[in-house]
């Protein structure tokens, strides 16, 4: 493949993720950003992590992790607790708040993705999955 369809291919993927951040990232819901909702979901899904079980899963630093739990403390979605076998350990847990916010924010994901393929056929909507499975295939 040539250089320049590489660089169309980036440019592509680049200006889709900005969109589906900017768009996912608005609203009322403006608070939760993917990285915050991919943590919400990663405690949803294994209930009690640490910051690096957090941080390794999701393959992002430590300190992005932190900032983001010490956010989601703040509004009261998640706990801390240290680990009682080993006081060095901090638990994090998603609290039942958590798990309603982390609903509605899906739902109104949702929602906005209906909404925009509204309108497209389902050859559209069959050729858009085919693009996506065939870059994860590449990326994975």
């Amino acid at each position: 493949m040539n250089r320049n369809k590489i660089y169309e291919l980036v440019e592509e993927i680049n200006s889709i993720s900005k969109l589906v951040n900017r768009k996912i990232s608005s609203g009322k819901h403006k608070k939760f950003t993917i990285t915050t909702l991919m943590i919400m979901n990663q405690l949803r899904i294994g209930n009690v992590k640490t910051l690096t079980e957090l941080s390794e899963t999701l393959c992002i630093p430590n300190s992005t992790v932190s900032v983001i739990v010490d956010k989601l403390v703040k509004l009261g979605i998640v706990r801390r607790e240290r680990d009682e076998k080993d006081r060095r350990k901090v638990l994090i847990y998603i609290k039942d708040e958590g798990l309603q916010q982390e609903k509605q924010i899906i739902k109104c994901r949702m929602d906005y993705f209906e909404d925009l393929f509204k309108n497209a056929s389902d050859d559209e909507i069959d050729c858009i999955l085919r693009g996506l499975k065939i870059l994860e295939k590449f990326m994975d």
